[in-house]
């Protein structure tokens, strides 16, 4: 009894917490709000966006409480606590020696499952932007490799992405934000033009690395879940510019069936699609 009273209790008080952010936070209240708009047009009327944007809230106050188990919870409960499935896809992938790239998304608590999947499974590379802030810095890299996983910062960029594919590792990348101009290629996200990285594609397009989906959520329960799918495949041409670009497409195209699996759970307070829509965050 006293357990279902403080489940009850943490309940009510991420929820309140929730409501007072999406209230005072007025930024990210519009980007949540436009995005929804924007991606999923009349699929969606007000009232739904509406209540899909307070329950986006909620989700990222649920995952700061989540953060505080990874940093201070005894890694044996946090093992026992994430649910993988589809191991045997990246098994097959790493069986050609040559390591995987697991592309990944800011759905669910990706960084409770990842670092779950290293306490279960061994070592991952996991690619993350070094925090400015040295305590921040600090604290991410830790978080990041308690299990055993290995961060490679952005700033390293393929150097530490290859160094971890040559042990056979998987190193995991989210590409589910925008990049520069440079950074990346136009293809569909939600039917609209966004900027991607390419990195996993040109990976898999000029060394043969597999290229493995393997996304997040959290269950009714309360259990973080990852998902791993079979690979990408990279149908090669004599146009590899236009291999590559193919293949960020599919890439998007899995990101986005998750999000639209458990789209409350997606970091919609991102402005995805800035660099092509301006005018949408104005």
């Amino acid at each position: 009894m006293k357990k279902n009273l403080s489940h009850s209790l943490k309940e009510r008080l991420i929820t309140a917490i929730a409501y007072i952010w999406y209230r005072l936070d007025r930024r990210h209240r519009e980007i949540t709000r436009r995005n929804l708009e924007f991606a999923y047009g009349a699929e969606l009327g007000p009232a739904e966006r509406e209540r899909l944007a307070r329950a986006v809230f909620r989700h990222f106050i649920l995952f700061g409480w989540e953060t505080l188990e990874l940093l201070l919870a005894p890694l044996s409960w946090i093992r026992r606590r994430v649910v993988i499935l589809g191991q045997e896809n990246l098994d097959r992938a790493l069986a050609q020696g040559r390591g995987a790239i697991v592309i990944a998304a800011h759905a669910g608590n990706w960084e409770y499952t990842v670092l779950g999947y290293g306490l279960q499974y061994g070592p991952a590379g996991v690619v993350g932007r070094e925090l400015d802030h040295p305590w921040g810095r600090a604290l991410a890299r830790y978080l990041r490799e308690r299990g055993g996983n290995a961060m490679v910062g952005k700033q390293r960029g393929l150097k530490g992405i290859l160094g971890q594919l040559k042990l056979n590792r998987p190193v995991g990348i989210v590409i589910d934000q925008n990049t520069t101009t440079s950074g990346g290629l136009l293809v569909d996200f939600f039917g609209k033009p966004a900027r991607t990285t390419p990195v996993a594609a040109i990976l898999a397009r000029h060394r043969d690395i597999p290229v493995v989906p393997g996304f997040s959520r959290r269950l009714s329960g309360g259990s973080p879940l990852m998902v791993i799918f079979p690979p990408i495949p990279m149908e090669k041409s004599k146009d590899a510019d236009a291999d590559i670009l193919r293949h960020v497409q599919l890439q998007n195209r899995a990101v986005e069936a998750w999000v639209r699996s458990c789209p409350e759970q997606w970091l919609w307070l991102h402005r995805r699609w800035k660099n092509q829509f301006p005018q949408i965050y104005e």
